[in-house]
C-alpha cells in the first residue's frame, strides 16, 4: 500500500472512531447509570457534554486548522482525544465521566474538522480523490452500524468484568495507531488569493479585511462566547438540579445578545467572525438552521427513549438493543441513495417526505406498545429502519440547500454552522424530551421497580410529542422548499461550476463535512 493510502487510513479511521463513539455510550447509559450509580439527568449530561463541547468548538477547531496547518491541529486533537477517551474509561464516577466527556468533545471539535482538508491534500487527483470521499461516507455509515452493534456486544462481553468502559477505552489502540501513522500526513496548503497571496481558506475576495490575503487572527472572543452561552442555556434543562442552576438561561440569552453584538462589530471592522453575518442573513439560511435545529432534536429525543424503553421496560440486554438499532444504519444509507431518484418524481419536497414518513413511524412506535410485550420488539426494528429511511430522506437534500445558499468561499462558514447547529440540536432534543420523558413516567427512568405500563405510558407520550414535532420539521422545510434560492454571485475564488443562474456550485467536501456531522445518532 502506497504511503499516500497509509496516511488516509489514518485520517478514515479517526472518522470512524468519532462515528462508534457517537453510539456506544448511548447503547451503554442504562448500564452506566447502574454501575456508578448515577441519576437519569447525569446520565443524559455524559452524552450531551460531548456535544455541547463539540458543537461549541468545532468552527473554532476548523479555523484553527485554517491558520496554522490541518496536519498539526489534527494530530493534536486525536491525542487528546485518545487520552480523554482514557479517562473517560477510567472514570470512578458520574460527574467525572461528564468533565472527561465535555474534554473529549472539545478535542473532538479539533480532530474532526480537519479530515476532508487532508484527503484533498493527500489525494490531488480529482478522480481518485472523488473515490477517497465514496470511500469516506462509507466509513461514516460503518462507524454508525458498528457503533450501535459494537456497544452492545462490547457491554455484553464484560470485558475482564469492566461492564461499560471498554465502549470507550476501545478509541485508546486506535488512537495510537492514528499517531503512528501521522508522520505520513502532509500538511494541508493555504489557499492562494489572486495575485498570489497566500491567504486562509475560505477567505473571500472583496469581503471586508481580506486585502492583501492576510489570514484574519482567530476569532478567540466569539469562541469562548459560544463555549460558554451553550452550556449555560442546557446544564438547567438537562439536570433536575438546585435553583441556581436557572440562573443559567438568563445568563445564556446576555451572552447570546453579547455574541451577535460582537460579531457583527468584528466583521464591520473587518475582520473574521465565526458566525460571518453575511452568510447569517443570506435569504432562507435562518429557516435552514431553524430546520436542522428541530430535526436533530427530534432524532437525538428518538434515540434517547427508545433506548431506555428497550432495555429498561420490555427488558432487553444492551447485546440485543443494540442491534435492534442496526437496520436505522441501513435505512438511512437507503434513504441518503434514494432521495435525488424519488425528488425527480414527485412534486413535493423530499425533505418534507421525509419527515412526514418519520412521524407517521413514531405514531406507530406509540401503536406498538399496544401489542404484547414479546411482538413489540420486532415491531420497533421496522419502526427504527423506516425512521432511518426518513432520515436519509431529509438530511442530504438540507444540507445541500445550506451550501446552495452561499458562494462556494463560504461554504466552510455555512458548514460550521449548520454542524454547530446540529451539535445543539442533539443536545437540545436529550435536554427537553429526557425532562418530558421523567415527568410522564413518574420516577427516574432506570430505576428498577418501576412497572411495565407505566414505562409503556411514557414511551407513548414521548413518541407522539416527537411525532409532532417531526411533523413541524417537515412543515418547516416545506416552508423552506417554497423560499427563492437567494444564491449570491459566482465567487472569483472559486473553481465551481456556475449553475443557470451564474452562482458556483459548492464543493463535494463541504457537503461531506456536514452530512457527516448530521449522521443520524443519538448524544456522544
Amino acid at each position: 500500500m502506497s504511503r499516500e493510502w497509509w496516511g488516509l487510513g489514518a485520517v478514515l479511521a479517526a472518522t470512524f472512531m468519532t462515528q462508534v463513539d457517537g453510539f456506544v455510550v448511548n447503547v451503554a447509559s442504562p448500564s452506566i447509570q447502574r454501575d456508578l450509580g448515577a441519576g437519569f439527568d447525569q446520565v443524559q449530561f455524559v452524552g450531551a457534554a460531548y456535544v455541547i463541547a463539540f458543537g461549541a468548538l468545532l468552527v473554532t477547531g476548523a479555523r484553527l486548522g485554517d491558520r496554522v496547518g490541518h496536519r498539526g491541529v489534527f494530530l493534536w486533537g486525536v491525542a487528546g482525544f485518545t487520552a480523554t477517551s482514557l479517562l473517560c474509561g477510567v472514570a470512578p464516577s458520574a460527574d467525572l465521566l461528564i468533565a472527561a466527556r465535555f474534554l473529549q468533545g472539545a478535542t473532538a471539535a479539533f480532530m474532526a474538522p480537519q479530515v476532508l482538508a487532508i484527503i484533498r491534500a493527500t489525494v490531488p487527483d480529482e478522480e481518485r480523490r472523488a473515490t477517497a470521499i465514496s470511500v469516506y461516507g462509507v466509513v461514516i455509515g460503518l462507524g454508525v452500524i458498528c457503533g450501535i452493534a459494537g456497544g452492545g456486544v462490547l457491554v455484553d462481553l464484560d470485558l475482564f468484568g469492566w461492564g461499560w468502559r471498554p465502549v470507550l477505552l476501545v478509541n485508546v489502540p486506535v488512537g495510537l495507531g492514528i499517531l503512528a501513522l501521522g508522520r505520513l500526513l502532509p500538511g494541508a496548503p493555504h489557499r492562494v488569493l489572486p495575485g498570489g497571496a497566500a491567504g486562509a481558506p475560505g477567505a473571500v475576495a472583496g469581503a471586508p479585511g481580506a486585502a492583501a490575503g492576510a489570514p484574519h487572527k482567530l476569532d478567540l472572543v466569539g469562541a469562548a462566547l459560544t463555549s460558554v452561552a451553550l452550556p449555560a442555556l442546557l446544564v438547567p434543562l438537562v439536570f433536575d438540579g438546585p435553583w441556581w442552576l436557572w440562573l443559567g438561561l438568563p445568563v445564556a440569552a446576555v451572552l447570546g445578545v453579547v455574541l451577535v453584538v460582537q460579531q457583527r462589530a468584528l466583521h464591520r471592522a473587518g475582520g473574521e467572525p465565526l458566525f460571518p453575518p453575511r452568510v447569517v442573513t443570506v435569504p432562507g439560511m435562518r429557516l435552514s438552521l431553524l430546520t436542522v435545529l428541530s430535526l436533530f432534536a427530534t432524532n437525538s429525543g428518538l434515540f434517547l427513549v427508545f433506548t431506555y424503553y428497550l432495555q429498561t421496560g420490555l427488558g432487553l440486554s444492551p447485546l440485543t438493543a443494540g442491534l435492534v438499532f442496526v437496520p436505522l444504519g441501513f435505512g438511512f444509507s437507503l434513504g441518503s441513495a434514494l432521495n435525488k431518484r424519488l425528488g425527480r418524481r414527485v412534486a413535493w419536497p423530499v425533505p418534507a417526505i421525509g419527515c412526514g414518513l418519520l412521524s407517521a413511524v413514531l405514531v406507530g412506535a406509540a401503536l406498538a406498545t399496544r401489542l404484547p410485550s414479546s411482538a413489540q420488539p420486532a415491531a420497533l426494528v421496522v419502526m427504527i429502519a423506516l425512521a432511518g429511511f426518513g432520515q436519509g430522506l431529509v438530511v442530504a437534500p438540507l444540507v445541500a440547500g445550506i451550501l446552495s445558499r452561499v458562494r462556494p468561499g463560504e461554504a466552510g462558514a455555512a458548514s460550521g454552522m449548520a454542524t454547530t447547529v446540529t451539535q445543539f440540536g442533539l443536545a437540545l432534543g436529550v435536554a427537553v424530551v429526557g425532562a418530558f420523558y421523567r415527568a410522564v413516567l413518574g420516577a427516574t427512568p432506570g430505576d428498577a421497580g418501576v412497572p411495565f405500563a407505566d414505562h409503556a405510558s411514557a414511551f407513548t407520550a414521548v413518541a407522539v410529542f416527537l411525532a409532532c414535532t417531526a411533523g413541524m420539521t417537515g412543515l418547516l422545510g416545506y416552508r423552506l422548499h417554497r423560499l427563492p434560492a437567494g444564491l449570491r454571485p459566482p465567487d472569483p475564488l472559486s473553481h465551481g461550476t456556475p449553475t443557470k443562474s451564474g452562482e458556483a456550485v459548492a464543493e463535494p467536501e463541504a457537503a461531506a463535512s456536514v452530512v457527516a456531522s448530521s449522521t443520524p445518532r443519538r448524544t456522544g
